[in-house]
This record gives structure tokens, C-alpha cells and sequence, in this order.
């Protein structure tokens, strides 16, 4: 539909971002409790101009991640409403919302929920993942949960605990999240002490294998009716391995494939959506400190 969306943002990952003396700010997060999970700092806050409010941070393990309970009812919607229950709880007046990928139907269903939409400021989503997964997705997904735990998270953990300076291990993060991720690691220690501690969320699998079986049974029952009641500002910043050059980027199929199925997720919405598209990512993680400049840029844009 034209004039739906917002216009692409280019993102060139390649490029050299100037982190030095960056902190990391707390946000507002949606996780599923693994490597996704990590905070990601972000430039020097000398970039905004004038200075912002600090924020808070409530960072969640959703059911059956991270040893929480399962939740009773698999659905998007019930993980939704545990959410906005404990917001309401905690007395939060309105926050911000940043998902990754399973998490991002989440943030919709209670942008549309009735009596907590007008709280949420902004939704910023990170990779999402929108539509149900094609059936040889879910096989090896499935597949990949056999088997006794020490197996499957030694050989994660070793590549990840090493010291930031082992080139094996800065072999794996430029894998994980991108080449630019080693420039973030030259040019902030801050940023060396946040990758070296990626491995402890490869660790205890079994203690994240209820969330992961509970994530298949809610997209059975996908139901997107109160997405088209969302109203506020969305950000979906999708990424690619590919390389990218001013003359012709290049963007593999299947990157493409699911940023169109995003884009196609969030047609029905109330809002534009602004999508950022970033190149020379990672295979699971974007470089952390320019996404979540990426975010927070978006953030600040909808404090008011």
C-alpha cells in the first residue's frame, strides 16, 4: 500500500562508529532471557542534543525462560497481559518497549490491549519475527533440543569464555554480531565487558527449553485482531549479512523474505512504521552498540 511505511533507513554496519567514552543508558526491554538478552550501550550522550532524561530499565525473562514459571496459557496474549499486570503493579505511569524477535507479537498485543495502550510511548523491534515459522524451521528447531544439555552448551560457552583479546573468541563475536561488533571491542572497554559475558547465556539450556517449547504452541494460536488497534510510534530494524556499497547493496533472500513478512505483520497497525535496515550484521545479534543507538535515537524522538 503506498505511503504505508515510512522509507527505508540504510545502515551500513562496516562503517566505523565513534564509541568512545559511551555509557551504557538503561531502556525498557522485552527479552526471551538469552544472548538476546544482554544490555547494548550506545554512543557518547553527548550525541543528543539537549540532554535527555535517563531512563529506567525493567528487563524480563518471559515464561519458562531463565527457571521463571510457564505461563498457563501459551498465547501471545496471556505473556502480553503478565506483562502490563506487573507494569500496573510496579506503578509505571508509561514506558518504552524494545523486543527481539518472539518477543515482538508480544509488544503489539499489549500496544493494542484495551485501558494499557495509551501507556506505551514507543515500540522498538529488533529482528522480529512476526508470522509463524515455516514447518522446516520448527523441525530443526525442535531437533536442536535433543539431547543431554552438557552437550549442547559446551562447545558454546568455550568459544565465548575467553578474554576479549583471544582471536578465537573475537572470531565468534564477529560471527554472532557482525564485524563491527570487534571496532566496538577496540574502542570501549565497557563494550569488552559486555561481549565477554554473551557465553554465560549459552549456558543451563535446560533452563530455558519450557520457554522454547511454550514459543511453538503460541504461534498456533496466533491471533493479530488488536494488532490493528496499535497506535503508538514503531521502529523495526531488520538485518542482513550481506555486504553493503553506495553504488548497490546487496540483501540476501531469506533477510528479505522476513523483512517483507514484517513489513506485511505491521501493515494493519494504526501507526507508520519506520523500519531501519542494517547491513553487515551478525548471524543472531546486530553490533550491540549500534543497534541500541539505532533505539534509543527513537526513544528520545517519542519522550514527549
Amino acid at each position: 500500500m503506498p505511503g504505508q511505511f515510512e522509507p527505508f533507513s540504510e545502515y551500513d554496519a562496516h562503517e566505523r562508529l565513534n564509541v568512545n567514552n559511551s555509557k551504557v543508558l538503561p531502556y525498557v526491554r522485552l527479552g526471551r532471557g538469552d544472548a538476546s538478552d544482554e544490555r547494548m550501550s550506545t554512543g557518547s550522550q553527548s550525541r543528543f542534543s539537549p540532554p535527555m532524561p535517563p531512563l529506567s530499565l525493567l528487563s524480563l525473562s518471559r515464561p519458562g525462560y531463565l527457571e521463571s514459571s510457564s505461563s498457563p496459557a501459551p498465547t501471545f496474549l496471556a505473556h502480553a497481559t503478565a506483562v502490563a499486570q506487573l507494569v500496573e503493579n510496579l506503578r509505571v505511569p508509561s514506558i518504552h518497549i524494545v523486543a527481539h524477535k518472539v518477543a515482538a507479537p508480544i509488544a503489539l498485543e499489549m500496544a493494542g490491549m484495551a485501558g494499557f495502550r495509551k501507556r506505551i510511548r514507543s515500540i522498538s523491534l529488533i529482528d522480529p519475527q512476526l508470522a509463524a515459522p515455516g514447518r522446516s524451521q520448527r523441525l530443526s528447531e525442535r531437533l536442536s533440543m535433543l539431547g543431554p544439555e552438557w552437550a549442547r552448551t559446551r562447545a558454546a560457552y568455550n568459544a565465548l569464555a575467553r578474554a576479549a583479546s583471544d582471536d578465537y573468541f573475537r572470531r565468534v563475536v564477529s560471527e554472532m554480531c557482525g564485524p563491527e561488533s570487534l571496532l566496538e571491542l577496540q574502542d570501549d572497554p565497557g563494550m569488552v565487558q559486555l561481549y565477554e559475558r554473551i557465553g554465560v547465556f549459552f549456558t543451563h539450556w535446560n533452563s530455558r527449553k519450557p520457554g522454547v517449547l511454550a514459543d511453538h504452541l503460541m504461534w498456533d494460536k496466533l491471533d493479530r485482531r488488536n494488532w490493528g488497534l496499535v497506535k503508538a510510534p514503531i521502529l523495526c530494524v531488520t538485518g542482513t549479512s550481506q555486504s553493503f556499497s553506495r553504488s548497490g547493496s546487496t540483501f540476501a533472500k531469506p533477510d528479505q523474505a522476513r523483512e517483507e513478512a514484517a513489513r506485511a505483520a505491521l501493515v494493519s497497525t494504526r501507526t507508520k512504521p519506520e523500519f531501519a535496515r542494517m547491513y553487515g550484521s551478525g548471524k543472531m545479534l546486530f553490533p550491540l552498540s549500534r543497534v541500541s543507538k539505532l533505539c534509543l535515537d527513537f526513544i528520545y524522538r517519542h519522550q514527549a
